[in-house]
């Protein structure tokens, strides 16, 4: 994961790889961007998001729009998008 709230590295681009995310979490005021793979598991995405949020426990995973992502599938398998907005959100029912 690449924090891309963070300075720059120089000559640093995103590869065609990569998707930049913002995700929202439940007790934050303020989204967080990312930089992953497209490769990625939704559940790595999540535990990574979840982690930079703070939040320790249960079952993470990311949303989009009202649709649950599948944890085990790809992020581009679960249809994320270059600058797409996701929610985290707890499989068991919350974050």
């Amino acid at each position: 994961m690449t924090d891309v709230n963070a300075p720059e590295a120089p000559g640093k681009e995103k590869d065609k790889q990569d998707l930049e995310v913002r995700v929202f979490a439940p007790r934050s005021t303020e989204p967080k961007t990312f930089q992953w793979s497209r490769h990625l598991s939704v559940g790595a995405a999540a535990d990574e998001a979840a982690a930079a949020f703070g939040y320790a426990g249960g079952t993470p995973t990311l949303a989009k729009g009202d649709d649950v992502l599948d944890r085990d599938k790809q992020l581009v398998a679960a249809g994320v998008r270059d600058k797409d907005d996701l929610e985290l959100v707890d499989t068991g029912g919350g974050v």
